[in-house]
């Protein structure tokens, strides 16, 4: 009986850690989505389809799948691409890079084009370049933002994204 309650108990705690990191994914995918309606691309980026890219979960990319489907930022269809490792990048309106590939941070800049808005789950994310840094509090996802990352990649941003961030960087 002993071994069975101790199965039972395993097998509740994988699946409720299963069902956080799914509740992650799905936030995370939600917030990078609504980020496309807070940030301006220059008038050269705004042609053709508007790309999302995923360095390094399926899961998120899964995610951003099923929300961006039929999507349009502004009148660019929305596309969301998975890389499986940093040589496979190529050009991105947004990226999501998570802290395992975080090292790449300071080169996805120049695979991904100038004008890319790099956000990453890594606590060093916006030391590294990025714009946008994801992390979890009391059981909320919540962010951080630097103005200078976003203005050195050539983003405009609406006041409501420094309002939102739990802390903005302006160095």
């Amino acid at each position: 009986m002993k071994q069975f309650t101790l199965l039972l108990l395993t097998f509740f705690s994988i699946n409720f850690s299963i069902l956080a990191q799914s509740s992650v994914h799905e936030a995370e995918a939600g917030m990078i989505y609504n980020f496309t309606k807070f940030f301006d691309w220059p008038q050269t980026e705004k042609s053709g389809d508007f790309i999302i890219g995923v360095l390094g979960s399926k899961d998120l990319f899964n995610e951003l799948t099923a929300i961006t489907k039929d999507k349009k930022n502004v009148t660019q269809n929305i596309i969301v691409k998975s890389f499986n490792n940093y040589d496979n990048i190529s050009d991105c309106h947004v990226i999501f890079i998570t802290s395992f590939n975080s090292s790449h941070i300071h080169k996805v800049h120049k695979k991904t084009g100038v004008h890319c808005l790099i956000i990453s789950d890594s606590m060093t994310a916006i030391e590294k370049g990025a714009v946008i840094q994801f992390f979890i509090e009391n059981s909320r996802l919540k962010y951080d933002f630097s103005i200078e990352n976003a203005l050195k990649h050539g983003l405009k941003f609406h006041s409501k994204v420094s309002e939102m961030a739990n802390t903005t960087y302006t160095y």
